[in-house]
Protein backbone atom coordinates (compact mmCIF):
# COMPACT_ATOMS: atom_id res chain seq x y z
CA UNK A 1 0.00 0.00 0.00
CA UNK A 2 1.26 2.85 -0.98
CA UNK A 3 1.70 6.07 1.82
CA UNK A 4 -0.48 9.09 1.55
CA UNK A 5 3.05 10.98 1.32
CA UNK A 6 3.48 9.49 -2.20
CA UNK A 7 -0.09 10.10 -3.66
CA UNK A 8 0.03 13.28 -3.03
CA UNK A 9 3.15 13.96 -5.00
CA UNK A 10 1.42 11.81 -7.88
CA UNK A 11 0.77 13.76 -11.09
CA UNK A 12 -2.92 13.03 -12.15
CA UNK A 13 -5.36 13.48 -14.71
CA UNK A 14 -9.03 14.02 -13.72
CA UNK A 15 -11.23 13.67 -16.95
CA UNK A 16 -14.94 13.34 -14.53
CA UNK A 17 -15.76 15.79 -12.03
CA UNK A 18 -19.15 18.05 -11.81
CA UNK A 19 -19.00 21.34 -11.15
CA UNK A 20 -21.96 22.15 -8.93
CA UNK A 21 -21.03 18.57 -6.96
CA UNK A 22 -17.85 19.97 -5.98
CA UNK A 23 -17.62 23.41 -4.30
CA UNK A 24 -15.77 24.13 -0.83
CA UNK A 25 -17.26 25.27 2.01
CA UNK A 26 -15.88 28.44 1.68
CA UNK A 27 -17.07 28.61 -1.89
CA UNK A 28 -20.41 28.02 -1.17
CA UNK A 29 -20.70 30.36 1.92
CA UNK A 30 -19.01 33.13 -1.07
CA UNK A 31 -21.47 32.11 -3.67
CA UNK A 32 -24.67 32.88 -1.22
CA UNK A 33 -23.29 36.27 -0.20
CA UNK A 34 -23.02 37.52 -3.76
CA UNK A 35 -26.39 35.69 -4.50
CA UNK A 36 -28.09 37.54 -1.13
CA UNK A 37 -28.87 34.65 0.54
CA UNK A 38 -29.00 34.73 4.04
CA UNK A 39 -26.97 31.16 5.32
CA UNK A 40 -27.80 31.08 9.12
CA UNK A 41 -26.81 27.69 9.31
CA UNK A 42 -23.15 26.35 10.84
CA UNK A 43 -20.27 24.96 8.68
CA UNK A 44 -21.78 21.34 9.48
CA UNK A 45 -25.44 21.89 8.67
CA UNK A 46 -24.58 23.40 5.25
CA UNK A 47 -22.49 19.83 5.11
CA UNK A 48 -24.92 18.35 5.79
CA UNK A 49 -27.10 19.52 3.08
CA UNK A 50 -24.63 19.42 -0.03
CA UNK A 51 -23.15 15.89 1.10
CA UNK A 52 -24.52 12.71 0.05
CA UNK A 53 -24.76 10.22 3.17
CA UNK A 54 -22.94 7.00 2.89
CA UNK A 55 -26.07 4.66 3.30
CA UNK A 56 -27.44 6.73 0.52
CA UNK A 57 -30.14 4.55 -0.98
CA UNK A 58 -29.39 4.97 -4.83
CA UNK A 59 -28.26 7.48 -7.42
CA UNK A 60 -31.80 9.35 -7.63
CA UNK A 61 -31.41 10.00 -3.67
CA UNK A 62 -27.33 10.90 -4.23
CA UNK A 63 -28.71 13.24 -6.99
CA UNK A 64 -30.99 15.13 -4.96
CA UNK A 65 -27.60 16.78 -2.85
CA UNK A 66 -27.81 19.41 -6.12
CA UNK A 67 -30.36 21.00 -5.53
CA UNK A 68 -28.67 22.88 -2.35
CA UNK A 69 -26.62 24.37 -4.18
CA UNK A 70 -28.04 24.89 -7.29
CA UNK A 71 -29.80 27.95 -6.35
CA UNK A 72 -26.48 29.76 -5.88
CA UNK A 73 -25.32 29.19 -9.46
CA UNK A 74 -27.72 31.58 -11.32
CA UNK A 75 -24.96 34.69 -12.15
CA UNK A 76 -21.92 35.15 -14.29
CA UNK A 77 -20.08 35.92 -11.24
CA UNK A 78 -21.07 32.83 -9.36
CA UNK A 79 -20.50 30.37 -11.92
CA UNK A 80 -17.03 32.08 -12.81
CA UNK A 81 -16.20 31.79 -9.02
CA UNK A 82 -17.37 28.08 -8.74
CA UNK A 83 -15.05 27.10 -11.99
CA UNK A 84 -12.04 28.58 -10.22
CA UNK A 85 -12.61 26.98 -6.58
CA UNK A 86 -13.09 23.35 -8.40
CA UNK A 87 -9.80 23.68 -10.41
CA UNK A 88 -7.93 25.59 -7.43
CA UNK A 89 -8.99 22.34 -5.44
CA UNK A 90 -7.64 20.16 -8.39
CA UNK A 91 -4.21 22.16 -8.05
CA UNK A 92 -4.42 21.31 -4.51
CA UNK A 93 -4.43 17.22 -5.40
CA UNK A 94 -1.44 17.90 -8.05
CA UNK A 95 -3.77 17.12 -10.59
CA UNK A 96 -2.07 18.56 -14.10
CA UNK A 97 -5.33 18.11 -16.85
CA UNK A 98 -9.09 17.94 -15.68
CA UNK A 99 -11.75 18.19 -17.49
CA UNK A 100 -15.11 19.90 -15.39
CA UNK A 101 -18.74 19.11 -16.57
CA UNK A 102 -21.95 21.01 -15.88
CA UNK A 103 -25.49 21.57 -17.03
CA UNK A 104 -25.92 25.22 -18.77
CA UNK A 105 -29.58 24.58 -18.75
CA UNK A 106 -29.73 24.52 -14.86
CA UNK A 107 -28.26 27.78 -14.73
CA UNK A 108 -30.72 30.08 -16.32
CA UNK A 109 -33.40 31.26 -13.32
CA UNK A 110 -31.31 34.59 -13.40
CA UNK A 111 -32.00 35.37 -16.82
CA UNK A 112 -28.39 34.31 -18.24
CA UNK A 113 -28.50 33.02 -21.52
CA UNK A 114 -27.08 29.09 -22.36
CA UNK A 115 -23.75 30.84 -23.65
CA UNK A 116 -22.93 33.43 -20.99
CA UNK A 117 -23.25 30.67 -18.44
CA UNK A 118 -20.90 28.54 -20.51
CA UNK A 119 -18.68 32.01 -20.86
CA UNK A 120 -18.77 32.22 -17.01
CA UNK A 121 -17.55 29.17 -16.60
CA UNK A 122 -14.69 29.28 -18.94
CA UNK A 123 -14.07 32.46 -17.55
CA UNK A 124 -13.43 30.83 -14.34
CA UNK A 125 -11.12 27.53 -15.34
CA UNK A 126 -8.95 30.29 -17.66
CA UNK A 127 -8.33 32.47 -14.34
CA UNK A 128 -7.38 29.30 -12.28
CA UNK A 129 -5.02 28.61 -15.14
CA UNK A 130 -3.39 31.66 -14.73
CA UNK A 131 -2.83 31.33 -10.96
CA UNK A 132 -2.20 27.40 -10.93
CA UNK A 133 -0.04 24.87 -12.28
CA UNK A 134 -3.25 23.10 -14.46
CA UNK A 135 -4.82 23.16 -17.48
CA UNK A 136 -8.67 22.77 -17.33
CA UNK A 137 -11.05 22.56 -19.59
CA UNK A 138 -15.28 21.90 -19.75
CA UNK A 139 -17.82 19.39 -20.91
CA UNK A 140 -21.42 20.51 -21.50
CA UNK A 141 -23.38 18.25 -19.77
CA UNK A 142 -27.07 17.40 -21.12
CA UNK A 143 -29.50 16.26 -18.89
CA UNK A 144 -31.10 12.82 -19.82
CA UNK A 145 -34.79 13.88 -18.14
CA UNK A 146 -35.35 16.94 -19.64
CA UNK A 147 -36.89 17.32 -23.54
CA UNK A 148 -35.30 16.06 -25.83
CA UNK A 149 -36.22 19.69 -27.65
CA UNK A 150 -34.22 21.49 -24.46
CA UNK A 151 -31.14 19.35 -25.21
CA UNK A 152 -30.81 20.36 -28.77
CA UNK A 153 -30.31 24.09 -27.84
CA UNK A 154 -26.77 22.97 -26.04
CA UNK A 155 -25.54 22.05 -29.86
CA UNK A 156 -25.08 25.17 -31.30
CA UNK A 157 -22.85 26.19 -28.59
CA UNK A 158 -20.13 24.58 -29.68
CA UNK A 159 -20.43 26.79 -33.08
CA UNK A 160 -21.20 29.87 -30.97
CA UNK A 161 -18.49 29.41 -28.26
CA UNK A 162 -15.09 28.92 -30.29
CA UNK A 163 -13.34 28.65 -27.54
CA UNK A 164 -10.20 26.16 -26.75
CA UNK A 165 -11.55 25.30 -23.30
CA UNK A 166 -14.88 24.11 -24.52
CA UNK A 167 -13.81 20.54 -25.82
CA UNK A 168 -16.81 17.65 -25.83
CA UNK A 169 -20.23 17.01 -24.51
CA UNK A 170 -21.36 14.64 -22.32
CA UNK A 171 -24.99 13.27 -20.93
CA UNK A 172 -26.10 12.44 -17.24
CA UNK A 173 -28.76 11.91 -14.57
CA UNK A 174 -31.22 9.34 -14.59
CA UNK A 175 -30.10 6.12 -16.55
CA UNK A 176 -32.66 3.71 -15.16
CA UNK A 177 -35.15 5.33 -17.02
CA UNK A 178 -33.74 7.37 -19.27
CA UNK A 179 -31.83 4.76 -21.42
CA UNK A 180 -29.16 5.73 -23.90
CA UNK A 181 -30.91 4.94 -27.17
CA UNK A 182 -33.48 7.46 -26.41
CA UNK A 183 -30.82 10.09 -27.83
CA UNK A 184 -29.40 8.66 -30.63
CA UNK A 185 -30.13 11.05 -32.90
CA UNK A 186 -29.11 13.85 -31.01
CA UNK A 187 -25.67 12.55 -30.32
CA UNK A 188 -25.06 11.57 -34.29
CA UNK A 189 -25.75 15.41 -34.66
CA UNK A 190 -22.89 16.21 -32.19
CA UNK A 191 -20.54 13.74 -33.78
CA UNK A 192 -20.94 14.54 -37.27
CA UNK A 193 -20.05 17.80 -36.48
CA UNK A 194 -16.97 16.63 -34.62
CA UNK A 195 -17.95 16.85 -30.97
CA UNK A 196 -16.14 14.99 -28.62
CA UNK A 197 -18.54 12.61 -26.55
CA UNK A 198 -18.41 10.94 -23.04
CA UNK A 199 -21.41 9.47 -21.75
CA UNK A 200 -22.70 8.08 -18.12
CA UNK A 201 -23.47 4.49 -18.71
CA UNK A 202 -23.56 1.68 -16.59
CA UNK A 203 -23.54 3.08 -13.25
CA UNK A 204 -27.14 1.35 -12.24
CA UNK A 205 -27.83 -2.57 -11.45
CA UNK A 206 -28.47 -4.12 -15.36
CA UNK A 207 -28.01 -0.93 -17.01
CA UNK A 208 -24.60 -2.50 -19.15
CA UNK A 209 -26.79 -2.31 -22.01
CA UNK A 210 -26.48 1.56 -21.73
CA UNK A 211 -22.71 1.52 -22.26
CA UNK A 212 -22.40 -0.73 -25.55
CA UNK A 213 -24.88 1.56 -26.97
CA UNK A 214 -23.34 4.18 -25.85
CA UNK A 215 -19.96 3.25 -27.44
CA UNK A 216 -22.27 2.09 -30.83
CA UNK A 217 -23.36 6.10 -30.76
CA UNK A 218 -19.65 7.26 -31.11
CA UNK A 219 -18.56 7.94 -26.99
CA UNK A 220 -15.23 7.12 -26.57
CA UNK A 221 -15.21 7.40 -22.60
CA UNK A 222 -18.08 5.81 -20.18
CA UNK A 223 -18.78 7.75 -17.16
CA UNK A 224 -18.74 5.23 -14.34
CA UNK A 225 -19.31 2.07 -16.51
CA UNK A 226 -18.99 -0.34 -13.54
CA UNK A 227 -21.21 -2.82 -15.14
CA UNK A 228 -18.39 -3.20 -17.75
CA UNK A 229 -18.20 -6.29 -15.26
CA UNK A 230 -21.08 -7.94 -16.95
CA UNK A 231 -19.97 -7.85 -20.45
CA UNK A 232 -19.13 -10.72 -22.45
CA UNK A 233 -15.96 -11.44 -22.43
CA UNK A 234 -15.67 -10.31 -26.50
CA UNK A 235 -17.73 -6.98 -26.09
CA UNK A 236 -15.03 -6.22 -23.22
CA UNK A 237 -12.31 -7.22 -25.55
CA UNK A 238 -14.36 -4.56 -27.92
CA UNK A 239 -13.64 -1.92 -25.40
CA UNK A 240 -10.22 -2.86 -24.88
CA UNK A 241 -9.24 -2.56 -28.94
CA UNK A 242 -10.73 0.96 -29.22
CA UNK A 243 -9.19 2.25 -25.81
CA UNK A 244 -12.75 3.35 -24.71
CA UNK A 245 -12.34 4.53 -21.19
CA UNK A 246 -13.70 4.19 -18.28
CA UNK A 247 -14.10 7.13 -15.57
CA UNK A 248 -14.42 5.34 -12.26
CA UNK A 249 -15.25 7.25 -8.77
CA UNK A 250 -14.72 4.35 -6.11
CA UNK A 251 -16.85 6.74 -3.52
CA UNK A 252 -19.77 7.43 -5.75
CA UNK A 253 -19.93 4.55 -6.92
CA UNK A 254 -20.58 2.91 -3.72
CA UNK A 255 -23.21 6.01 -2.65
CA UNK A 256 -24.93 5.50 -5.91
CA UNK A 257 -25.40 1.95 -5.07
CA UNK A 258 -24.00 0.91 -8.23
CA UNK A 259 -22.42 -1.57 -6.00
CA UNK A 260 -22.74 -2.70 -2.60
CA UNK A 261 -19.56 -4.01 -0.97
CA UNK A 262 -15.84 -4.16 -2.11
CA UNK A 263 -15.91 -7.89 -3.24
CA UNK A 264 -18.13 -6.38 -6.54
CA UNK A 265 -16.61 -3.51 -7.14
CA UNK A 266 -14.71 -4.15 -10.44
CA UNK A 267 -11.80 -1.59 -10.86
CA UNK A 268 -8.68 -3.90 -10.28
CA UNK A 269 -10.77 -6.91 -12.34
CA UNK A 270 -11.35 -4.49 -15.33
CA UNK A 271 -7.87 -2.62 -14.97
CA UNK A 272 -6.09 -6.69 -15.08
CA UNK A 273 -8.05 -7.34 -17.81
CA UNK A 274 -6.19 -4.64 -19.82
CA UNK A 275 -9.25 -2.26 -20.06
CA UNK A 276 -8.87 1.50 -19.34
CA UNK A 277 -10.04 2.72 -16.01
CA UNK A 278 -8.95 6.04 -14.47
CA UNK A 279 -9.96 7.49 -11.18
CA UNK A 280 -12.08 10.29 -10.48
CA UNK A 281 -13.97 12.22 -7.81
CA UNK A 282 -17.38 12.64 -10.00
CA UNK A 283 -18.13 15.08 -6.99
CA UNK A 284 -16.13 16.65 -4.24
CA UNK A 285 -18.23 18.09 -2.11
CA UNK A 286 -21.54 15.98 -2.43
CA UNK A 287 -19.21 12.59 -2.09
CA UNK A 288 -16.82 14.15 0.57
CA UNK A 289 -13.81 13.69 -1.65
CA UNK A 290 -10.99 14.91 -3.10
CA UNK A 291 -8.90 12.95 -5.92
CA UNK A 292 -6.02 12.36 -3.36
CA UNK A 293 -8.96 10.41 -1.17
CA UNK A 294 -9.84 8.45 -3.94
CA UNK A 295 -6.55 7.19 -4.68
CA UNK A 296 -5.68 6.42 -1.01
CA UNK A 297 -9.08 4.26 -1.28
CA UNK A 298 -7.49 1.94 -4.12
CA UNK A 299 -4.25 1.95 -2.55
CA UNK A 300 -5.96 0.32 0.71
CA UNK A 301 -8.45 -1.88 -1.08
CA UNK A 302 -5.72 -3.57 -3.77
CA UNK A 303 -2.31 -3.37 -1.76
CA UNK A 304 -0.53 -4.70 -4.77
CA UNK A 305 -1.64 -1.61 -6.52
CA UNK A 306 1.90 0.35 -7.13
CA UNK A 307 3.11 3.14 -8.34
CA UNK A 308 3.85 2.14 -12.11
CA UNK A 309 0.08 0.96 -11.80
CA UNK A 310 -1.08 4.49 -10.90
CA UNK A 311 1.30 6.21 -13.26
CA UNK A 312 -0.44 3.48 -15.94
CA UNK A 313 -4.26 4.59 -15.43
CA UNK A 314 -3.13 8.46 -15.49
CA UNK A 315 -1.42 7.87 -18.91
CA UNK A 316 -4.99 6.19 -19.85
CA UNK A 317 -6.78 9.36 -18.82
CA UNK A 318 -4.64 11.42 -21.19
CA UNK A 319 -5.04 9.19 -24.00
CA UNK A 320 -8.68 9.67 -23.45
CA UNK A 321 -8.47 13.59 -22.72
CA UNK A 322 -10.37 15.94 -24.93
CA UNK A 323 -6.88 18.13 -26.04
CA UNK A 324 -4.50 17.53 -28.71
CA UNK A 325 -2.27 14.78 -29.77
CA UNK A 326 0.39 17.48 -29.15
CA UNK A 327 -0.67 18.31 -25.48
CA UNK A 328 -1.14 14.78 -25.03
CA UNK A 329 2.74 13.76 -25.74
CA UNK A 330 3.23 17.07 -23.81
CA UNK A 331 1.49 15.12 -20.57
CA UNK A 332 2.51 11.85 -21.23
CA UNK A 333 6.25 12.98 -21.23
CA UNK A 334 5.81 14.79 -18.49
CA UNK A 335 4.27 12.44 -15.83
CA UNK A 336 6.83 10.06 -17.07
CA UNK A 337 9.38 12.12 -15.76
CA UNK A 338 7.27 12.93 -12.59
CA UNK A 339 6.71 9.57 -11.74
CA UNK A 340 10.14 8.16 -12.15
CA UNK A 341 11.45 11.02 -10.09
CA UNK A 342 9.05 9.72 -7.07
CA UNK A 343 9.84 6.35 -7.46
CA UNK A 344 14.06 7.05 -7.30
Amino acid sequence: MLKSEIIAQMPKVELHCHLDGSLSLSCIKELAKNAGVNITMTDEEILEKAQALENTKNLLEYLKRFDFVLPLLQSYTNLELAAYDVVKQAADDHIKYIEIRFAPTQHLLENLSLEEAVEAVIAGLSRAENDFDIRANALICGLKQEPIQKLQKLLPLFDKIPDEHLVGFDMAGDELNYPQEKFIDLIHDLKINAVNVTLHAGECPACEQNILDSIAMGASRIGHGIMTKNLSKAEQEMMIEKQIVLEMAPTSNFQTKAVTELAQYPFKELYDKGLHVTLNTDNRTVSATSLNKEYEKISAWYPDFSLADFEKINHYAIDGAFISKEEKEQLHQSFIKEYKKISE
